[in-house]
């Protein structure tokens, strides 16, 4: 019987899509590397199956957007009651506890708390939405209720409640902006984990450190140099 807990990535090279130098994201190999391995421990760790994700489906712009495979595609829910997602720049710390038995709920979407949204500025807001699908909206539901969409769960009833306001095409803004706009729009109800589940540049000590900027791709990035020393053999 399969497992119905599920910790997913996506990884994709950016060639063959129409923007691949969108946002001027690129890979850190070595930090692509810890990821992957770390995220399939902690699955194992936690008794939940691991699936990194290769073959495009969303095929929009750029590999970020193939997250979206996750609220598109009923097929994932034939297997699977909870799926975490991580981005393939997370770092998951051996004293991670489950998120499967923190969040146990089949109802909500489950994003990381905030924390540093909630002390921006109303100008900070205003700047990082103008031109985006959450132009116009309350500066103060955002200031409390953005997150980072590096790592999430989901189960069926919110993938579905999201899913009819994530049209790409229409809405043209970012992936992590547009599921910002989903969860305000479908009025989903939301559980928020705790802010150690996407901690920017966590080190050990955090649950999942998120690299994050330019120091990810400097040689001496503190939680790589951690992570190498931890998880190598």
């Amino acid at each position: 019987m399969t497992n119905r807990n599920l910790v997913v990535q996506f990884y994709m090279k950016p060639e063959g899509y129409s923007d691949p130098e969108y946002n001027s994201l690129r890979n850190n190999n070595d930090l692509l590397k810890y990821s992957l391995k770390s995220a399939e421990l902690y699955a194992k760790k936690v008794g939940a199956d691991y699936k990194l994700v290769t073959e495009p489906k969303v095929k929009w712009k750029h590999p970020t957007f193939e997250r979206l495979d996750l609220f598109y595609n009923e097929k994932w829910w034939n297997d699977y009651d909870h799926i975490l997602y991580l981005d393939t720049d997370v770092i998951v710390w051996p004293q991670a506890p489950s998120v499967f038995e923190l969040y146990k709920d089949l109802e909500s979407f489950k994003p990381a708390r905030d924390k540093r949204a909630e002390r921006y500025k109303n100008e900070d807001h205003l700047r990082i939405i103008k031109g985006t699908c959450l132009e116009g909206e309350d500066i103060n539901w955002l200031r409390n209720n953005r997150f980072n969409a590096g790592v999430f769960m989901l189960n069926k009833k919110s993938a579905q409640q999201m899913s009819p306001y994530l049209d790409c095409a229409a809405l043209d803004s970012d992936d992590n902006t547009m599921l910002v706009y989903a969860m305000l729009k479908s009025k989903v109800k939301v559980t928020k984990m705790n802010p150690l589940f996407n901690k920017k540049n966590g080190k050990y000590g955090t649950y999942f450190g998120h690299a994050f900027g330019g120091e990810k791709h400097k040689g001496n990035f503190i939680p790589l140099q951690q992570a190498k020393s931890i998880f190598d053999d």
